[in-house]
């Protein structure tokens, strides 16, 4: 595989319609922020001391471990020390692309999707080998402009997801992954999630799970590594922007995912994505016309 790196840059939006891809070296990278993405989202973890944080649950990476995000997930990677650089391949794709790859009898989104999937995979390192040689054939492509170049890299993508999906629900090649969880924290996490239309107080919350306040604020920041206020508006707003591509009336949005009055929403979606509400369906209606959707 070639050794050229990108830049690190802190932009969450794809410029590109089918996918992106970036190999990183980071030494002085400390933390990245929680966050999530309208895109699916392939992380090859190479090199350094990384936390990894999902949904609440901690993940101690080692080499090779391949990370698979939905654009519903939360999640921020914790680098613990530079003294090994922090290394990575991320590669971005668009699910309407990858639906438009997918088949009747093969759905290549569904390690991505499965209600029970697995976030983080340690497979054999023949399989990490097979898994790198092939994003490091879509990282080639960034400069090729020969034959084939408008199919190759559907073709890389098709064969990496092929393979992904056959580690996780075929071969059964995954090996332990150091995981920390918290049953009490997995339990907010999914009452969160499953009242997105409710107007979820902390007081709520401690009431629900018999804890004080405090200690219920304390040990949320502890495992999930934001503040549970936060955590409910992000899930909020993620379930807005997906009723929003849905075309439901952006005043109405609101109504439906628990903000109470419009203003909160407005001002919770601007602060969070930099953009509209309005905006952003603009923008979204936008990429889809470019596919010919």
């Amino acid at each position: 595989m070639r050794k050229k790196l990108h830049s690190y840059q802190t932009r969450q939006q794809m410029l590109s319609k089918d996918f992106e891809i970036f190999h990183y070296s980071d030494t002085t990278l400390k933390q990245v922020n929680l966050h999530h993405h309208d895109f699916y989202e392939c992380y090859l973890f190479i090199s350094g001391d990384v936390t990894y944080l999902i949904e609440g649950r901690t993940y101690s990476l080692k080499p090779g471990d391949i990370i698979l995000l939905n654009s519903t997930e939360l999640h921020q990677a914790v680098i613990n020390d530079n003294i090994v650089p922090y290394e990575r391949i991320v590669l971005w794709i668009n699910k309407v692309f990858l639906k438009k790859l997918s088949t009747e009898a093969t759905n290549l989104a569904q390690c991505f999707e499965e209600t029970k999937k697995e976030n983080v995979i340690r497979a054999g390192f023949e399989m990490q080998q097979n898994i790198k040689t092939i994003l490091g054939k879509l990282l080639s492509l960034e400069s090729y402009k020969g034959i084939g170049c408008d199919l190759l890299y559907k073709a890389y993508i098709i064969e990496l997801l092929v393979n992904l999906n056959m580690i996780l629900y075929q071969n059964g090649a995954k090996l332990d992954v150091d995981i920390k969880k918290n049953n009490l924290i997995d339990g907010i996490i999914q009452y969160i999630n499953n009242h997105g239309e409710d107007e979820i107080t902390i007081d709520e919350l401690s009431e629900q799970f018999y804890l004080s306040k405090y200690h219920l604020i304390r040990e949320f920041k502890k495992h999930s590594g934001t503040t549970i206020h936060k955590y409910i508006v992000q899930k909020k707003l993620i379930q807005a922007k997906e009723l929003i591509l849905k075309g439901i009336p952006i005043i109405s949005v609101y109504k439906q995912c628990g903000f109470g009055d419009y203003s909160n929403f407005f001002r919770a979606f601007k602060n969070e994505y930099g953009v509209t509400p309005k905006h952003f369906y603009e923008l979204m209606c936008k990429n889809l016309s470019k596919m010919n959707i």
